[in-house]
C-alpha cells in the first residue's frame, strides 16, 4: 500500500507465532485486525486445544481425581490469554475502518468469548 507521498507503508516484521516478540507486538496492537483478531485471538486455539486434550487424556489415565482442576487451569490460563489480547482487538478493530461491520462483529465475538471463558473457569472452579 502506498501513502499519496509514494512511500510504501511498512509493517512490523511479524515474529515466529506465540513467541515473545510475536505476543509483545500483538499485545500492544502492532498487527491489522485480520491478524490480530484471527491470529492472536482464535489462533492459538489450534495450539492449545490439542494440548488440552493429550493432558486431559493422560490425566484420566495417570490422576483421574487431578482432571477437573486441570481442566479448569487450562481454561483459566486461555481466559487470561483473551483477556490480555481483547484490548488489542479492540484498538485495532475501531482502527479497521476499510472492514466495515465486521470489525463491530469481531469485537464483540472477542468480547463474548472472553466473558464466556471466565463464566466457564468460574463455573469450573465452585464446582471443585
Amino acid at each position: 500500500m502506498q501513502h499519496s507521498d509514494g512511500a510504501l507503508k511498512t509493517h512490523p516484521t511479524k515474529g515466529r507465532f506465540l513467541s515473545v516478540t510475536w505476543l509483545r507486538q500483538l499485545w500492544t496492537g502492532q498487527f491489522s485486525f485480520g491478524d490480530t483478531f484471527f491470529a492472536g485471538m482464535f489462533g492459538p486455539a489450534f495450539v492449545l486445544l490439542p494440548v488440552g486434550f493429550i493432558i486431559a487424556g493422560v490425566m484420566v489415565v495417570v490422576a483421574p481425581a487431578l482432571l477437573m482442576p486441570a481442566i479448569d487451569g487450562m481454561v483459566a490460563v486461555y481466559a487470561l490469554y483473551f483477556s490480555a489480547t481483547l484490548p488489542a482487538v479492540i484498538k485495532t478493530g475501531l482502527a479497521a475502518k476499510e472492514v466495515g461491520g465486521w470489525r463491530w462483529f469481531g469485537i464483540f465475538l472477542g468480547v463474548v468469548a472472553t466473558m464466556a471463558l471466565w463464566m466457564t473457569a468460574y463455573k469450573l472452579a465452585v464446582a471443585l
